[in-house]
């Protein structure tokens, strides 16, 4: 049925149903909650950066390699007679262990005739040196006789003036000074020679001693003793094998000490070598060596070898590299780590071995950074808010980078306000609506960088 709005009687009733829907409206709209006009600016949180002491720390990997590495060769020719029963690839020897022995019988002869040959000429040395006393008493007695004979010639030169001796007598007389004066010219000769043939036995002396040494020299290299602490690599001998003079017998190499080159990019070095104390100089370092240069820079270095992860060791700077290393443009520094055998943990913390991949930490002595976190930097950028909570970009290329960290020197930032939210787009002179950051971020940023 249809409502018809002409009728009368149907008039009160729309009447009514029209006040009952102003009502309703009026009701509802009342209870109707109006939210507050949003703030302009892009909200995002924040934190304080605040300055820390931080040690800064580099980075860099290289490789374990012996102190010392030893091919041993023959020196001497023979046949081995005596090889260690233990001396294999991968043994440890002390220093000075008999490692093999040479047959010494040729050399022990050669010793024998070198001393007998040695005697003979310290026994002639002797004689020629008594002969050069005995020259002296001959030429002595050479001139007395000289004298007594000239005298009698001279007495018998006044007689034979006066005629009182023959011309016969006169002349045995001068005969007798002419056989002085001949004596005492040979004696005088034999003075002049006898230092010469001294100096010649004093030389076949020497060449005898040198002879006596070389042999005894020889009888010593047939014993191959390790002259370090070390661990044998290879072994190319047996027993009874004759070897001759240059053969390899076996190489070693030290325990005691071992070194790693680890390389650094030139840019990540040459901004961590602004820390040290001073400057190089070539004198300083030509005079005292670079490691002491190195140390009094107050720097330390630690090793971690790749595949045994939380093991960690205390190495010394030895020196840096002579090159920028031609391929990969780095440069070399070389730490050095003692008695690693006596630091082993079975499970845990093993001896460094030649050929391990090992990571090297190089730190210098603490000094206050601005620290800011690497997951608030954009690229090449942080964001930060001025006084006015306008939105500022900070260039971090010449920040250090240092674990999760970026690390910028001087106070111009410390208490400014880093902004930690990923704004996208992210432009210059952008009003910001802070909300605080977790107050803790900055602690665990600092806590990782020492």
């Amino acid at each position: 049925m249809r409502w018809n709005f002409s009728a009368k009687k149907n008039l009160p009733i729309a009447i009514a149903i029209g006040i009952l829907l102003v009502v309703l409206v009026v009701k509802l709209k009342s209870s109707i909650r109006h939210d507050n006009v949003e703030p302009s600016g892009q909200l995002a949180q924040y934190e304080i950066l605040k300055q820390q002491s931080v040690h800064p720390k580099i980075t860099g990997y290289g490789k374990v390699k012996p102190n010392i590495q030893l091919n041993s060769l023959a020196e001497v020719t023979g046949t081995v007679t005596y090889l260690h029963p233990a001396l294999k690839k991968g043994e440890i020897f002390k220093a000075e262990t008999l490692l093999i022995k040479i047959d010494d019988s040729d050399y022990q002869l050669q010793l024998a005739k070198a001393k007998a040959n040695l005697a003979t000429t310290d026994v002639d040395l002797a004689a020629k040196r008594t002969a050069q006393e005995n020259n002296k008493l001959d030429i002595k007695l050479s001139e007395h006789k000289l004298g007594i004979a000239e005298s009698e010639f001279q007495r018998l030169q006044k007689l034979f003036d006066r005629s009182s001796v023959s011309q016969t007598e006169l002349d045995k007389a001068k005969q007798n000074v002419l056989v002085q004066q001949q004596d005492l010219q040979r004696h005088m000769n034999q003075k002049r020679l006898i230092p010469l043939e001294i100096k010649a036995l004093q030389a076949q002396v020497k060449k005898a001693q040198a002879d006596v040494n070389k042999a005894e020299l020889d009888i010593k290299r047939t014993e191959i003793r390790l002259p370090f602490t070390g661990r044998i690599h290879k072994v190319n001998v047996e027993r009874s094998q004759l070897v001759t003079k240059g053969a390899a017998l076996f190489s070693a190499s030290d325990v005691e000490k071992v070194l790693i080159n680890a390389q650094f990019t030139y840019s990540t070095f040459n901004q961590f070598s602004g820390f040290f104390k001073q400057k190089p100089s070539i004198e300083n370092i030509s005079n005292n060596g670079m490691a002491t240069y190195l140390k009094a820079q107050e720097l330390a270095a630690s090793v971690e070898i790749l595949s045994q992860k939380g093991a960690a060791w205390q190495a010394s700077i030895e020196r840096l590299s002579d090159e920028i290393d031609p391929q990969s443009q780095t440069i070399g520094v070389v730490v050095a780590i003692k008695n690693s055998y006596e630091q082993i943990k079975l499970g845990e913390k093993p001896p460094l071995l030649a050929g391990m991949r090992a990571k090297v930490s190089l730190t210098a002595a603490e000094r206050d950074f601005v620290v800011v976190p690497r997951h608030a930097v954009r690229g090449k950028f942080a964001l930060i808010a001025d006084e006015n909570d306008l939105l500022k970009k900070v260039d971090m290329q010449g920040a250090i980078k240092q674990g999760d960290s970026f690390l910028l020197e001087g106070d111009e930032l410390e208490g400014v306000r880093l902004v930690t939210t990923d704004l996208f787009p992210a432009i210059e002179g952008t009003k910001l609506h802070f909300t605080q950051a977790p107050a803790q971020l900055s602690k665990v940023n600092a806590k990782e960088l020492h």
